[in-house]
């Protein structure tokens, strides 16, 4: 068995997705009888439900688990490996209380995590819904992350304290090169995509439906400045979905809301609510609760005008004669005063955003038009898609050059990893009982 096996590595990255042995599990605590200890790393302990997580882990990402005994036997050993060597770090980080990392922090980046995966699942009930699925709770999904978390940070901070860098590290072409050609099946093959132009049109609301959608924001601003709770008026008064009191957790100013509400939220002081901000959506009133960096910890209240079916049906009529145009060659969307937007991207990442578009691009050629579809964002039910063809991207096996920058960086790490592994492995008490018997 060796720890520097590269190949084994990759699938054992899964391990710092469970708890880590270091967490609650000190011998000077006292342990559960019926559970069987397979190391002693210093004073902590490593069992055997954690190889058991482990393998699970790694079978839910593809890994196939050994059927003879000895190969069995051998897996279990480089998790166990891996484990050592991850418990010696987290134990030399936690020596120095420079490192330590507080709660708050913890907290803060959970919260980052969790806010990015209930934007990705579209509501907190569907990301619940999916943990579901995996019989865990959002709870111990929250705690999972915390460990994940506080390993890695103790971990960066131990190797910066060290003053050790990847940097230094030398990994040649040479050395990538025949990392990717002995580990091809490690890489994904490249999906077959689309490049396509596309172009969103939403039911517009009349001046008089938009100015007491205006009236509604200026009213509730006033109850805010004269000291009434943001996130309690958030949930009474919003037309966003859900009531989570408006809360858009920690942002970052990558595009990811649109650039009037952008503008805005990184533009004003932590603590004082905005003015009312109108976007594609309607009038928001914008709260930056905290500022780390360049992130902002957000809420708002969204005051949408009322669509009516009049509105919903002209939208589907203008959505549809500039389908007919843009198929006849009468004009381009430029022509017609949009703006598209052009994205490359595979099949099921754009049946994610509109399930009918994915539909439409299955049988598609160059140059067709599809649509007008409708998109999956629930705050956009109403909105009409059109895109343009211009390109369909083969797909394949993945390419050197596809993935140069992140084996050069992997090795580097893997190369930095070792040698501090190897320096505390030599100064450290392990009993290692997996296997005996």
């Amino acid at each position: 068995m060796s720890f520097s096996s590269e190949r084994f590595v990759l699938l054992v990255a899964t391990l710092f997705l469970i708890p880590s042995p270091g967490e609650g599990q000190q011998l000077q605590q006292g342990i559960n009888i019926v559970e069987r200890v397979v190391a002693v790393v210093g004073d902590s302990m490593i069992s055997q439900t954690q190889i058991d997580e482990s393998l699970l882990s790694m079978e839910a990402r593809g890994w196939t688990r050994p059927t003879g005994a000895a190969e069995l036997l051998e897996a279990k050993l480089e998790i166990l490996d891996q484990l050592i060597n991850l418990q010696l770090i987290v134990q030399e980080a936690a020596k120095d209380s420079l490192l330590a990392v507080s709660e708050e922090e913890l907290e803060d980046r959970v919260q980052v995590q969790i806010d990015g995966q209930v934007r990705q699942f579209g509501t907190l009930g569907r990301l619940q819904q999916a943990l579901a699925e995996q019989n865990m709770t959002l709870a111990l999904y929250r705690e999972q992350q915390k460990n994940l978390i506080r390993q890695q940070v103790l971990q960066e901070r131990y190797f910066a304290k060290r003053g050790r860098s990847s940097e230094n590290v030398v990994v040649t072409d040479e050395e990538a090169r025949a990392y990717f050609d002995e580990n091809q099946d490690l890489f994904p093959d490249r999906p077959e995509t689309f490049v396509i132009e596309t172009i969103q049109l939403e039911p517009e609301a009349t001046d008089a439906v938009k100015a007491v959608a205006l009236a509604r924001a200026d009213s509730v601003l006033g109850l805010i400045l004269e000291g009434g709770d943001f996130a309690e008026l958030a949930v009474r008064f919003t037309d966003e979905p859900g009531d989570a009191g408006g809360e858009l957790g920690w942002i970052r100013r990558d595009g990811s809301f649109v650039e009037e509400f952008e503008e805005v939220a990184f533009g004003i002081p932590d603590g004082v609510p905005s003015r009312p901000v109108e976007t594609q959506f309607g009038y928001h009133l914008i709260l930056v609760e905290r500022i780390r960096g360049g992130e902002r910890r957000v809420r708002h209240i969204l005051f949408a005008p009322e669509i009516t079916t009049s509105d919903v049906e002209a939208n589907d009529a203008r959505a549809e004669s500039f389908a007919d145009r843009l198929r006849a060659g009468e004009t381009t969307m430029e022509e017609l005063g949009l703006e598209p937007d052009t994205v490359l991207l595979p099949l099921d990442a754009i049946a994610q955003t509109s399930p009918g578009l994915a539909g439409g691009l299955q049988n598609a050629q160059v140059g067709d038009v599809i649509g007008p579809v409708t998109v999956a964002d629930p705050r956009a039910a109403n909105a009409r898609l059109l895109a343009g063809l211009l390109e369909i991207r083969p797909g394949g096996p993945g390419e050197f050059s596809e993935f140069d920058d992140m084996i050069v960086e992997r090795m580097k790490n893997e190369r930095l990893t070792a040698t501090v592994i190897e320096e505390l492995r030599s100064q450290a008490y392990i009993d290692i009982r997996l296997g005996e018997g």
